[in-house]
């Protein structure tokens, strides 16, 4: 049974004036008005089937079994969010029918060539030999940035171990777009922000598949609480035994590199 669970989640409220009566109008009247956030919830659990001549002959070898669960946006301040939504339906392998039904994508990059067709079989009862499980999760919301953290693991029947991988999309709240790292560093930050991360790798004593210089900026990123984590997925840098390779910078590390303006906005405790 594919189904969205329909809650919703509030991210950021409206800050509040002063009090009436507390004498204080000017400061009532310029209080922030902090934007509105909110979210709402779904979860599909799906059989699907490959063409018989690509069966494998084990038991379950037809099969696979899609699941996963996630949080989209309802609202962001004032901003549309559709292509946002749409970007995150896609990034999840989900597609919302509607407030009660969901269904995997099985047209994916990762699985467009394999000619999976959804069945109506219960996922509980029927064996699988493949498995594709992803979860969209919210990492950080604030009233400045919105960061979700996609999770996706897929295991191929009889295949020697299973295949992760985690993206993350960092929105702006104000601006009402997804960032990159461009959106965050002033000109012609590359060389320096290349050479720092590989610093990092180098102290972090990673066993690099690639020489440390051949080494550049990931494209998968996230801001923090504490300022940019960077990643790299399996085989990109590193063996598979290594896993995801992290690379966390706190704020003030990168100060010089930001931007006007982007360090206050997102991760000093005092902006501007």
């Amino acid at each position: 049974m594919k189904k969205l669970i329909g809650f919703g989640a509030v991210c950021a409220l409206m800050s509040l004036g002063a009090c009436a009566g507390s004498g204080d109008k000017k400061s009532a009247d310029t209080t922030a008005v902090l934007p509105v956030v909110e979210f709402e919830g779904y979860s599909y659990d799906a059989i699907a089937s490959v063409p018989d001549s690509d069966a494998l002959d084990t038991e379950g070898g037809k099969f696979w079994r899609f699941s996963g669960t996630g949080m989209l946006p309802v609202k962001v301040g004032d901003k549309d969010v559709s292509m946002l939504r749409d970007s995150l339906e896609r990034l999840g392998g989900v597609l919302v029918i509607d407030k009660t039904h969901s269904s995997p994508i099985l047209d994916a990059p990762l699985l467009k060539d394999m000619g999976l067709t959804e069945t109506n079989l219960d996922p509980k009862s029927t064996k699988t030999c493949s498995t594709y499980y992803n979860q969209l999760s919210v990492a950080l919301c604030t009233p400045a940035v919105v960061v979700w953290k996609d999770y996706t693991y897929s295991y191929l029947c009889m295949a020697a171990h299973g295949m992760y991988n985690t993206t993350f999309v960092n929105y702006s709240v104000s601006d009402g777009k997804i960032l990159t790292v461009a959106d965050l560093m002033k000109p012609g930050y590359e060389k320096e922000l290349t050479g720092l991360i590989r610093q990092k790798l180098k102290e972090m004593d990673v066993p690099l598949l690639v020489d440390l210089d051949d080494v550049e900026i990931p494209k998968d990123f996230e801001v923090t609480t504490q300022g940019m984590r960077f990643m790299y997925g399996l085989y990109e840098i590193a063996p598979y035994v290594a896993g995801e390779v992290t690379v966390e910078f706190d704020g003030y590390e990168l100060e010089d590199l930001f931007a006007p303006g982007v360090f206050a906005r997102y991760f000093s405790l005092t902006p501007d």
